[in-house]
């Protein structure tokens, strides 16, 4: 058995409307450049959005990121983290998430992991790291 790695995420957000202009300004620029809508029902599944199902999700795809409308949803601890290519790109995301309304923009403290740490405009936590190649002990 292998593990292949992260096919998706389903994130919960108290509001689409508070958050999808900041996904929009934020997520093209990691690659996830198409999006759609879905509805997802009581029951957990998906559907299209018709008028007995209306929007209560963006998907951003790239691979499949999918934000979920839960007017419950209390924002957590947990961090999602998405990983970059080239560390030099981190200072140019700050600055989108900066003017897109990030909160709690913060760098690693540790200097051998480059990453922000930030705050979606709901509090969903969120990282962007990019791990730099592991050097192997001689």
């Amino acid at each position: 058995m292998k593990l292949l790695g992260l096919d998706h995420a389903d994130i919960r957000v108290r509001s689409l409307v508070a958050v999808e202009p900041f996904y929009d300004a934020v997520l093209p620029a990691l690659g996830l450049t198409r999006k759609t809508e879905s509805h997802v029902g009581l029951d957990g599944e998906w559907y299209d959005v018709d008028p007995s199902r209306p929007r209560n999700v963006v998907e951003y795809l790239g691979w499949f990121v999918g934000f979920i409308e839960d007017v419950a949803m209390v924002a957590t601890r947990t961090r999602i983290a998405f990983a970059l290519d080239r560390e030099d790109d981190l200072a140019e995301i700050e600055g989108l998430v900066r003017g897109a309304g990030g909160r709690v923009v913060e760098w690693s403290i540790d200097e051998s992991y480059p990453a922000l740490f930030f705050e979606d405009p709901t509090g969903t936590r969120l990282e962007i790291c990019a791990r730099r190649p592991r050097v192997p002990k001689p």
